[in-house]
């Protein structure tokens, strides 16, 4: 054990791992260097575009612009080569950036080049030499030594134009001040088109390809650096994780172990490479222990046997239970879908025939319909044998020969009538496959009872909701929750009429109007075990709602029957009537008083005219005429009690609504001028004629268009008068709304009873809107009033039913 050497396995350990670690770390060095580089490249290749673009611009600057420009303000044999010389000018431009720090290489350089230090050298002769022998190779680029130093190179061939002939072509046309600068000698004779010239850039590379070089030794040092921390840690670990249980399991060989192979194997432990060895040692251990287990093989033999023929059994046997079950499970996936007895039967006996090998199976029911069913189907009845009394009276199964009658009921005190199973002769079924025939044909009757339970349940569940769907008010069932359950079609209407949706939900819309309950009111009825009734208001509708309250459910949650009638129309006639049994009242109180005063009323204004003109001077006249301005109020307040207390007979006829509004519009528009008060008519497109009075309709218009001239602002006053068609409902509808005020809330429902006004006391008798409202009712129509950014009337007459289409689309 002394001489177990970790260092052994651990030098090949760290050996694999240092060859590994390197080779990561060239990797990665060789990547960050490759990506420095790739960088490097993309960069001088854009500055060396930049360079390009540069003196392509000045170029084009001064063929384009500057040339031309001197060329028209000089004399013709002028030419000044510092300003209309692009290729000088390009020069200029770029020697000045040439300076001993930049880091730009920049010539433009040609055969026969003018000046001879712009001469083409041996190096650029072989890049012209490229361009000549490739003519549509517009760049070239690559890395070259540029006074000894590395450079990115970017070079384009030059081609003289035309333009360039005048300076480089014959003598004799270039501008004098070029052969006195320059002489004939170099320069000329170049021709058109002639690929002749370069235009070279160069960026420096050397000192960012060292910068990166360095890069990429600093990472590798610091990566070395790391890797040896690392090669410290992994080896303390492997002395921890590793040898320390090496060490364990051998020492636990040696307490465990003591037969002489199983010591060969620790000793295996002493040599060489610790996991070989100990590799090694478990493999002759494992040898060892194989002789061993075949010993106790030949020992079991004979008891396996035993094993064998045991499970072999057991395994028919549980074979046969399985498909018991199956069966069961089978059965019961098919009585879940079986609707009346024929389907279940229809789906239980093919596979009772295969469960149990037989023949033939059926059924024979001995109660109600006496019928019977076989498979495979088309058989005769099956015969039953001679103590079919006893099977059914003591539910006890009969076996005879190869077949059985087995009682199906869901109790034994009930059988409603018999399974019957045939197999081929010679055949006997097994003991243990009579119980569980037995057990399948209780089944099969509790199957059979559920149909007819559920059948009967179906059955009333139909009459229920027919007796539902036949209520014609909204009737619904609905949870504490606000959840419907259940709606009849007069519900599904109204949904519809609520919400513009079929939906049960839709009803919900009567329990959340305005917040009339403070919760739920089916919650409440549940609280309190009594009906509940209330009325809701959903726009211009009224509703009754009441709730019956229904036990049950969980946590003592139960249910509610919601039962909802529409008493809009009633509450309308309720309303009506009571308006007019005011205006009778009123009416006959009207007729009197106005009677016993007409005449008193009469004498006064009477003896106001005579002492008006009779009595000399003019004191006591502006007396008389108050007394007959008063006197002549109070008439008219008579007159029209009189005219309310005792109307016309209406006489009806077919009457344009809209040119009658028109017509009484135009009376009152000198006066809304004169105010500053917009009147606006909007009369809808085929607007059908009504049977309606005319003076009627145009003392309505009237009195409510003076009610809305008091009521808007000057200036900024607005009333708008409209004439639409209802065609469902066969009514023309005027509308007069104004921008005033409105109609406070609380004066709504008294805004037709006779002597109410609004109006400060002595502007109004409180008549009007009460003679309006009669005509109305008068004329078969309806009024009504509301507030939209004001006050705004609206009046329903009958359309003339004698028209084509009666009115209605």
């Amino acid at each position: 054990m002394a001489n177990l050497g970790p260092k052994k396995l651990q030098a090949k350990f760290l050996v694999g791992l240092g060859t590994i670690v390197l080779l990561l770390g060239v990797f990665f060095a060789s990547s960050l260097y490759f990506h420095l580089s790739s960088l490097l490249d993309t960069q001088v290749r854009e500055k060396a575009d930049l360079m390009f673009a540069q003196v392509s611009s000045v170029q084009s600057y001064v063929r384009e612009v500057l040339r031309p420009k001197m060329f028209a303000s000089l004399p013709d044999d002028e030419f000044i080569i510092e300003a209309m010389s692009s290729s000088y000018m390009s020069r200029a431009i770029m020697d000045r950036l040439d300076l001993p720090q930049s880091e730009y290489h920049y010539r433009r350089v040609a055969e026969n080049a003018r000046n001879p230090l712009y001469e083409i050298n041996p190096e650029e002769k072989d890049l012209l030499a490229l361009f000549r022998a490739n003519p549509g190779m517009m760049y070239w680029e690559g890395y070259r030594q540029v006074k000894g130093s590395d450079y990115f190179v970017k070079a384009r061939p030059v081609i003289f134009k035309q333009s360039c002939l005048t300076c480089h072509g014959d003598p004799v046309d270039s501008p004098p001040v070029l052969i006195e600068r320059y002489g004939v000698d170099h320069g000329f004779g170049h021709e058109r088109d002639a690929l002749d010239g370069l235009v070279v850039v160069g960026i420096p590379v050397e000192q960012a390809v060292a910068r990166i070089r360095e890069a990429t030794m600093g990472y590798a040092a610091l990566y070395g650096a790391g890797m040896l921390i690392f090669f410290a840690l992994v080896q303390a670990f492997f002395n921890r994780l590793i040898m320390t249980n090496l060490r364990r399991l051998t020492a636990k060989f040696r307490n465990l172990f003591d037969e002489e192979p199983e010591l060969r194997v620790l000793e295996k432990l002493n040599q060489e490479d610790e996991i070989e060895e100990v590799v090694q040692g478990l493999e002759e251990l494992g040898d060892h222990l194989h002789s061993v287990h075949s010993q106790l093989r030949q020992h079991s033999e004979n008891l396996e046997e035993m094993v064998v023929v045991r499970t072999s059994e057991l395994q028919q046997e549980a074979d046969e239970r399985r498909s018991d079950v199956s069966l069961f499970v089978q059965l019961l996936d098919g009585l879940n879908r079986s609707h009346n007895r024929r389907e279940m039967w229809k789906y239980s006996l093919p596979l009772l025939v295969k469960r149990f090998n037989a023949r033939s199976a059926g059924f024979i029911c001995m109660f109600a319909s006496r019928g019977y069913y076989t498979y495979p189907e088309g058989l005769p009845r099956p015969e039953l044998p001679e103590n079919w009394k006893e099977i059914l009276v003591d539910s006890r199964s009969f076996y005879e020969d190869n077949r059985a009658f087995i009682p199906v009921g869901a109790s034994d005190e009930f059988t409603e009538g018999i399974l019957y199973l045939e197999w081929e002769p010679e055949t006997r079924i097994k003991v243990k496959d009579q119980d569980i025939l037995r057990a399948l044909g209780q089944q099969l009757g509790i199957a059979m009872e559920n149909l007819s339970a559920l059948n009967n349940l179906l059955r009333q569940k139909d009459m229920l909701q027919g007796i539902v769907e036949g209520i014609g008010d909204p009737l619904l069932l609905m949870d504490a929750g606000g959840n419907v359950v259940l709606a009849n079609e007069a519900a599904r209407r109204l949904a519809k009429s609520l919400d513009g949706s079929m939906t049960d939900e839709g009803c919900a819309a009567l329990f959340k109007s305005g917040g009339s309950f403070e919760e739920f009111p089916v919650r409440a009825a549940q609280k309190s075990g009594m009906l509940m009734s209330h009325t809701v208001d959903v726009g211009d509708r009224h509703f009754v709602i009441s709730i019956f309250p229904i036990a049950g459910g969980e946590s003592g949650e139960g249910q509610g029957v919601v039962y909802v009638r529409d008493v809009t129309q009633e509450r309308h006639m309720l309303e009506t009537m009571q308006q007019s049994e005011k205006l009778a009242t009123v009416g006959q109180l009207a007729a009197g008083l106005a009677h016993e005063m007409n005449n008193p009323l009469g004498v006064i204004k009477c003896y106001a005219e005579l002492l008006k003109t009779s009595v000399p001077g003019q004191e006591i006249r502006p007396d008389a005429e108050i007394i007959l301005k008063h006197a002549t109020q109070a008439q008219n307040v008579l007159q029209d009690l009189l005219n309310f207390a005792r109307p016309k007979r209406a006489v009806q006829a077919r009457l344009d609504v809209g040119g009658v509004v028109a017509d009484a519009m135009s009376v009152f528009r000198v006066q809304a001028d004169k105010k500053g008060v917009t009147l606006l008519l909007t009369v809808g497109d085929g607007l059908p004629d009504v049977m309606a009075n005319e003076q009627y309709v145009e003392q309505i218009i009237a009195n409510l268009l003076k009610n809305a001239l008091d009521a808007v602002v000057s200036e900024t006053g607005r009333i708008e008068v409209g004439a639409e068609l209802d065609a469902k409902a066969g009514m023309v509808v005027l509308r007069v709304a104004d921008n005033g005020p409105g109609v406070p809330e609380e004066h709504l429902k008294s805004l037709f009873d006779p002597f109410f006004s609004t109006k400060e006391v002595g502007e109004g008798t409180g008549l009007g809107l009460a003679v309006v409202y009669g005509l109305v009712q008068e004329m078969g129509g309806a009024i009504r009033v509301g507030n939209h950014g004001g006050a705004v009337f609206e009046i329903r007459l009958p359309v003339d039913e004698t028209q084509s289409g009666g009115g209605e689309e």
